[in-house]
């Protein structure tokens, strides 16, 4: 699991899930203090191992907010 509590005002979580041999990463995109909103998907990485898949994820996730985000 991967948490940053504080990338450009955004909380990024990544969990890896094992599927079929290999390793995804949900995600889920938090801007606090938020209602209870958030941007989740899961990122078919199929990797070797949870902690890459996790740092797959995080790193997806820093490029969806540098992309799409909205710095506070």
């Amino acid at each position: 699991m991967v948490v940053e509590s504080a990338y450009r005002g955004y909380r990024i979580e990544v969990v890896a899930v094992r599927v079929e041999g290999a390793w995804d990463a949900e995600v889920t995109i938090h801007q606090p203090p938020s209602d209870g909103t958030a941007c989740m998907g899961r990122l078919i990485c199929s990797k070797p191992t949870a902690k890459i898949a996790d740092e797959r994820g995080a790193a997806c996730a820093r490029e969806w907010v540098d992309r799409h985000g909205r710095s506070r």
